[in-house]
């Protein structure tokens, strides 16, 4: 009985070691002060000062158990890979501690994580100088997307300052290290002669190489090279096999513009009813221009008979997305419909 008790006891010591010396890794990986993986606090240790959760604790991705192991108590699954699972969930307000755990420990995509926290002021108050920390942190880890971001930043300069020539060196190493959208960029930048001399050949090969990734803005850039004769021989059938491309995939923009052509006659026949076809998936992708064209064509009778019930409903779905200029027609087809 006596051997028996030392044993468990020797057992619980050498389980109390391991998990001292799990624990202190992952300070010595963080810093000083733990995070807390329920409010994405950092506390000295012993219990979180913001919520009282006791060190170690976090909550299952999974199942929702809550364990202080290395592993689920539940499902089994392992802290390290919930709390992954956690921080790409989508959810701005569930992923934060996750997000902040792992930023802690350098890791690349959760430091992008963070810098958009940063951005968006939700959970962290606003700081550019912050946010441009962590894309910094997660650009000398070599890691593609950080590239990217950090280059859309300083190329929009509507956070960051505006600063296109390390943009555009940004957007360089994107590209090296597989990022297709950062091929795209280097196009416009050729395209329009941004920090480089304008040369619409470089820019249709950029296209092409993001194009091929499968990037759809691509598509959209390379069809507008092709309708325009832009470092291509001009080619109408060309440009519009890459608009039915990007629409296709699921680009509002493209299911717009086509629309646009059907109704206009611009680069193909004039076909309203086509037009209607394609302006209604752009709407479904959430396109309010292709709204306020709806509710004009069923005002008008443009590829339909007038249905002034149908335009009001669109009027007020275009006015709901943001078109101000839907708001006078609402009001006066809403007046038509009360006299």
């Amino acid at each position: 009985m006596i051997r028996k008790t030392i044993s468990l006891l020797l057992a619980a010591l050498l389980l109390l070691s391991l998990l001292s010396a799990s624990a202190e890794e992952e300070v010595s990986a963080a810093g000083e002060n733990r995070i807390c993986l329920l409010c994405g606090s950092e506390y000295p240790g012993g219990a979180c000062d913001a919520c009282g959760a006791v060190e170690g604790l976090w909550e299952c991705f999974d199942c929702g158990i809550r364990n202080c192991l290395p592993a689920c108590s539940s499902c089994g699954i392992s802290r390290q890979d919930s709390v992954r699972k956690t921080a790409a969930c989508g959810n701005l307000l569930l992923a934060y501690p996750a997000v902040r755990y792992l930023a802690a420990r350098q890791d690349a995509a959760a430091l992008c994580a963070l810098a958009g926290y940063y951005r968006s002021g939700v959970i962290l108050p606003r700081s550019p100088e912050s946010a441009a920390a962590c894309l910094e942190q997660a650009c000398e880890k070599n890691y593609g997307p950080a590239f990217l971001e950090y280059g859309r930043e300083l190329d929009r300069g509507d956070f960051l300052e505006k600063d296109p020539r390390h943009a555009l060196e940004c957007f360089l190493r994107a590209a090296e290290l597989g990022v297709a959208e950062a091929s795209w960029y280097l196009g416009v930048y050729y395209a329009e002669g941004v920090v480089v001399t304008r040369d619409d050949a470089r820019a249709l090969e950029y296209y092409r190489l993001a194009g091929e990734a499968g990037d759809p803005d691509s598509w959209m850039s390379l069809a507008w090279c092709y309708a325009e004769g832009r470092g291509v021989e001009r080619n109408i059938e060309m440009a519009v096999s890459w608009y039915e491309k990007a629409a296709e995939a699921g680009s509002a923009m493209a299911c717009d513009y086509l629309g646009y052509c059907c109704m206009t006659g611009e680069l193909v026949p004039r076909d309203p009813a086509k037009a209607l076809e394609w302006y209604e998936k752009a709407a479904a992708l959430g396109s309010a221009r292709s709204m306020m064209a709806l509710a004009v064509a069923c005002e008008k009778g443009e590829g339909m008979e007038p249905d002034p019930a149908q335009a009001l409903s669109w009027y007020e779905k275009a006015a709901l997305a943001g078109r101000q200029d839907a708001l006078a027609p609402l009001r006066r087809l809403s007046e038509k419909e009360d006299d």
